[in-house]
């Protein structure tokens, strides 16, 4: 994985004591992140990812013209996200 920097400044921040870090006023307006906004922490072997989700129907709205389990569906996407993560570590 290439990593191509956005900002061409490099940030050095604390971990609080209650696990918290502060986004650097730079960073979150380059990116639009606001207060109270969800942010995906994606584990990589080279460190943590950043990324805003992906805006998306619920799997009941993607789901609802076809003829299928809904519960059946959202129980073997949870299995294959824990499969996925596991993998990743």
């Amino acid at each position: 994985m290439e990593i191509t920097p956005y900002l061409e400044e490099l940030f050095k921040v604390k971990v609080s004591s209650k696990g918290q870090i502060v986004i650097p006023k730079p960073i979150r307006e380059a990116y639009g992140f606001k207060e109270g906004e969800e942010i995906l922490l994606i584990p990589l072997k080279e460190g943590v990812l950043l990324k805003r989700p992906k805006k998306a129907k619920g799997l009941r709205g993607l789901l609802k013209e076809l003829d299928v389990d809904v519960s059946e569906c959202e129980k073997i996407l949870a299995e294959a996200k824990q499969s996925l993560f596991k993998g990743s570590l």
